[in-house]
């Protein structure tokens, strides 16, 4: 993650170079930057909330977030069913 600095300085480009006003660009960037420290344990259970509200059952989930970690953005490890639940449920 970039630093304050850093920060501020991707902040003072984007309302240069964009259409945006300041403060809709920091709203911006925080919500970006927020969704990128997201950690494993944390997507799984945003997606599992987000896929039971979908109507999925959990079995069905369980697959579908051990592959969906092995394809996004962190480096997760293999995680098994087993430890897919323990991550929801504790």
């Amino acid at each position: 993650m970039p630093n304050l600095e850093e920060r501020h300085e991707l902040i003072a480009y984007l309302t240069r170079t964009g259409r945006l006003s300041d403060a809709e660009v920091r709203r911006i960037v925080d919500e970006v930057l927020g969704f990128l420290d997201e950690t494993p344990e944390e997507f799984v259970r945003r997606r599992h909330r987000a896929l039971q509200a979908e109507g999925l059952a959990n079995t069905s989930i369980y697959m579908r977030l051990a592959g969906e970690l092995s394809a996004w953005r962190f480096r997760a490890p293999e995680y098994t069913e087993r430890q897919i639940r323990r991550l929801i449920y504790g």
